[in-house]
């Protein structure tokens, strides 16, 4: 698995008003995006990091006709976590990156009113189909790259929300303790579904994540058994 720090470059207001004022505002520093999705009533959920004058950025909220909600927690550093109309464009470069293979690796950090630097991670291949899909307006320039190493986070963004359900009752049930305490029919009596259902989705669930573990460089090759060339 893969990394690539890329700066896009693009005129904020046109991602949203909202945060083109809150970037050029002198008494407020936005130093990083920590999520934001696109939920499926086509609301924008943000999570952002801040310094300086809060009651200053809280006027801003007010002000802001699109900003349907705003809680702030913190004092010298402070969070918002904000739910905003999202305008065409923005709705367009969050469906882009949650239709991709390819993630982002949280936070996004703020260079400049005009420039975020974020790290994608996923295969080779991907990279390229992502940031092709990145709108025209947006300018893109690579920082670096290298392998990345997931973290529990990471892989568990491989898996579905059922997968995840099921993943973390097993664990909690101790299906991985040795000895295994919990078998297939307990676990599938547990969140409603039958034995053979609970045994299929844990075959996926431990293909997908041995397969992203396997796809990082120094595992041995399967078919020549030897370690990966970049090692």
């Amino acid at each position: 698995m893969r990394h690539v720090t890329v700066r896009l470059s693009l005129d904020a207001p046109r991602f949203h008003p909202f945060v083109g004022e809150v970037l050029v505002e002198p008494a407020v520093t936005i130093r990083a995006i920590h999520r934001a999705e696109l939920l499926d009533d086509g609301t924008l959920v943000a999570l952002a990091e801040g310094r300086g004058d809060r009651d200053r950025f809280e006027s801003l909220v007010r002000a802001a006709d699109p900003v349907r909600e705003c809680s702030l927690s913190g004092e010298r550093t402070w969070y918002a976590y904000l739910s905003i109309e999202p305008t065409e464009f923005a709705r367009a470069l969050l469906e882009t990156r949650r239709s991709s293979d390819v993630f982002v690796k949280w936070p996004i950090r703020i260079v400049d009113e005009t420039t975020v630097e974020a790290t994608y991670v996923g295969h080779e291949g991907g990279f390229r189909e992502k940031l092709a899909a990145l709108p025209e307006a947006i300018d893109v320039r690579i920082v670096r790259t290298g392998t990345s190493y997931p973290d529990a986070a990471q892989l568990m963004e491989k898996l579905t929300d059922r997968q995840r359900e099921i993943f973390t009752v097993a664990v909690e049930e101790g299906y991985y303790a040795d000895p295994r305490r919990v078998t297939h029919r307990e676990l599938a009596d547990e969140l409603g579904c039958s034995a053979a259902n609970v045994g299929e989705h844990l075959r996926k669930i431990e293909a997908t994540v041995f397969r992203e573990l396997h796809a990082l460089d120094g595992y041995p090759d399967p078919e020549s058994g030897t370690e990966s060339p970049n090692q």
